[in-house]
């Protein structure tokens, strides 16, 4: 049996995720002395795990509540 989320917590995940990644990314920017490859690594890595979880179901987003509702969904 496989853990996923609603569509509701997959949204909230996702925003909270990406909020705490520009956060980390901005604090860490001015450590990294202009190495900005890194930063967009970092930012990529991110991203690919971010899809990785929405690849193997465990988060349901969808477009910030723009997406269309299954039947028998509310």
């Amino acid at each position: 049996m496989k853990f996923r989320l609603g569509r509701l917590p997959s949204n909230i995940f996702i925003i909270l995720y990406v909020l705490a990644t520009f956060l980390l990314r901005f604090f860490l920017e001015p450590q990294l002395q202009g190495h900005v490859l890194i930063s967009i690594g970092i930012g990529a890595f991110a991203l690919l795990f971010l899809w990785a979880l929405i690849k193997v179901k465990f988060l349901n987003p969808s477009i910030l509540g723009l997406g269309r509702k299954r039947e028998g969904e509310q």
